[in-house]
């Protein structure tokens, strides 16, 4: 008799556990899988009721007016998936943040799915992390994107239409085969664009039917004369852009000196000087009499414009 009733018992409480399961199944998953549950031909959500637990690298992200984020986590080198954290959350979305967390799909803020974030579920296991490289595109490929949906890219060679960000959340880029619409955190706002020639670097996203660039980076297209002339003076000895090394990465320096409207000067000065305390121990040369003053201050004014990393970011 005690048989049987432990066996019922036990029948009845597998059934209610399926039951909850069916309810609100929690998957641990990859992005891959989260992806196939999301119609490629409407981008709408298949599935909205697994809760999918997953772990990536943050390539790209935005503020929205409302305070939420939109962010895409992406595998190393291949598609990544967008994320729609709440305003409690959007801080953890920092672009190379290695992030693990709980959401399920639902509609994104341009009609299209995104993984929406359980509330208190976001932890961060790593920073400064890379992602893969970019896939360098021009402006004509934005016509249709599609095959680059969620893929880091470079869009290669473009200015800036107008002189200063408005707070939209969107700017204009001129390339030689016509216009881009970049997506930009909202919290940008009256400041002067980046001067010259830029690659921008993000995730393309589409919107109303056309294809977008959701912005991470913002290089000068003379980013790789400005590293060879770092090396010739042994800069990347200690420094590296993106990696603390010996010293500061040139990404961290320029988050430091962000808003600082003196920032060019004060680095052409230490590159003169040379001294320490700033950023750890091991102090740094000075390099007046080696490196012409021309060279330090391009120098300087590379190494700010990395700024635009945490300006994107905020």
């Amino acid at each position: 008799m005690k048989s049987s009733l432990g066996s019922l018992l036990g029948r009845l409480a597998i059934a209610g556990l399926s039951s909850v399961l069916l309810a609100g199944a929690v998957s641990a998953a990859s992005i891959e899988d989260v992806l196939k549950q999301i119609d490629p031909a409407t981008g709408k959500a298949k599935d909205t009721a697994t809760a999918f637990t997953l772990s990536g690298i943050v390539s790209a992200r935005a503020t929205l007016a409302d305070g939420r984020a939109l962010a895409f986590v992406q595998p190393s080198g291949a598609a990544g998936v967008a994320v729609l954290a709440g305003a409690a959350d959007a801080a953890r979305f920092i672009p190379r943040n290695d992030v693990s967390f709980t959401g399920t799909l639902g509609e994104g803020p341009f009609g299209s799915a995104a993984l929406v974030v359980k509330a208190g579920s976001v932890s961060v296991t790593a920073t400064n992390k890379a992602f893969g490289a970019a896939e360098p595109r021009g402006a004509d490929f934005f016509k249709d994107a599609s095959s680059s949906a969620g893929r880091y890219v470079s869009l290669t060679n473009v200015v800036f239409a107008g002189p200063k960000f408005d707070g939209t959340g969107t700017a204009k880029v001129k390339g030689d085969a016509g216009e881009v619409t970049l997506l930009l955190t909202s919290t940008l706002k009256d400041r002067d664009v980046p001067a010259g020639a830029l690659n921008v670097f993000g995730v393309p996203v589409k919107v109303d039917g056309g294809w977008r660039l959701l912005a991470a980076r913002f290089l000068s297209v003379n980013n790789r004369t400005a590293q060879a002339l770092a090396t010739k003076h042994t800069c990347m000895t200690c420094h590296n852009p993106d990696i603390k090394a010996v010293g500061p990465s040139y990404r961290d320096v320029a988050a430091r000196y962000k808003d600082d409207p003196e920032a060019v000067a004060k680095l052409t000065l230490q590159m003169e000087k040379g001294g320490g305390g700033k950023w750890g121990l091991v102090p740094m040369p000075p390099l007046g009499a080696k490196v012409p003053v021309e060279d330090r201050q391009q120098l300087a004014q590379w190494i700010i414009g990395y700024r635009w990393d945490a300006l994107l970011a905020e």
